[in-house]
């Protein structure tokens, strides 16, 4: 029996374990780095963003955050809705306020709204920011999520047959993620 050689397929099976067994341990090697990093929380969106403003289109919403010591978000507005506006009345609303015909049923005139007089020039088109102390649901822990939206109510000129009047409008300016620091 010299010289015998072993059948083709042998060899095909040979590569195929060697293949599986090497490509293994690789994909073995990588699953345990992946599973210690989502243990140690690297994946965890609140560790890379905690303060976070989703600004609704035409809108601007940028630098949030909630301080504990005080109860108010602190953040810059801005608008684009094609009007200038003379007037605007904003506020934090949390997830528990209850709305009425697409509004939240809360003052936008008295407590919790932050207003822009017509005499500061109003919020402009486009170009207007406000950075804006808004109280929110009072003093939390720090760490705590704080979840909710900002409202406005404002007031701008409009007009028909080229007679000027004054229109109220609400819009939703962005959605809210922070977290008290």
């Amino acid at each position: 029996m010299v010289g015998r050689r072993l059948p083709r397929y042998r060899y095909k099976a040979q590569s195929a374990m060697e293949y599986l067994v090497t490509y293994g341990w690789a994909i073995l090697v990588v699953a345990v780095v992946l599973s210690v990093l989502f243990t140690l929380g690297v994946f965890n969106g609140n560790n890379v963003a905690p303060n976070a403003c989703l600004a609704s289109p035409g809108y601007l919403c940028k630098s949030a955050a909630y301080d504990h010591t005080t109860g108010n978000v602190i953040v810059t507005l801005g608008q684009d809705s094609g009007n200038n506006w003379l007037t605007a009345n904003f506020v934090f609303v949390s997830q528990s306020t209850p709305f009425k015909n697409g509004i939240p049923a809360i003052s936008f005139t008295g407590f919790p709204a932050n207003t822009i007089l017509s005499g500061s020039g109003g919020l402009l088109n486009g170009e207007g920011q406000a950075y804006l102390y808004l109280p929110a649901s009072g003093a939390v822990p720090v760490g705590t999520q704080i979840s909710g939206t900002v409202y406005a109510q404002y007031s701008y000129l409009y007009y028909q047959q080229g007679i000027p009047s004054t229109r109220v409008g609400y819009g939703e300016i962005g959605v809210l993620n922070l977290k008290a620091t």
